[in-house]
């Protein structure tokens, strides 16, 4: 008996899900975001990009925004986008 796809990906996942309630918010920094093109059309352009792109998060419960990179948006279906931000460890400031 095969395992439900949704059991085989938290498997092969490297830290654990926490269910969350509650608003998430980023805030995208200003910065350019620079790719080659791969197609165009009258509704839209398609094209890759090795920057990252960054960002804060603010999660509920936690008073303090963390610093992130999103890696992944995905059409949800209704006008929805489901945004996946990986945080990043910010290196503190030289004197």
């Amino acid at each position: 008996m095969q395992e439900p796809k949704d059991t085989l990906a938290q498997n092969l996942r490297r830290e654990e899900r926490l269910p969350l309630d509650g608003d998430v918010t980023i805030t995208i920094s200003a910065q350019d975001i620079v790719g080659p093109g791969r197609n165009v059309s009258a509704q839209g352009v398609y094209f890759t990009t090795a920057g990252a792109v960054r960002v804060n998060v603010q999660v509920p419960g936690n008073p303090v925004a963390m610093a992130g990179e999103l890696v992944r948006v995905e059409s949800m279906g209704d006008g929805r986008l489901g945004i996946a931000v990986r945080f990043v460890a910010v290196e503190p400031s030289k004197p």
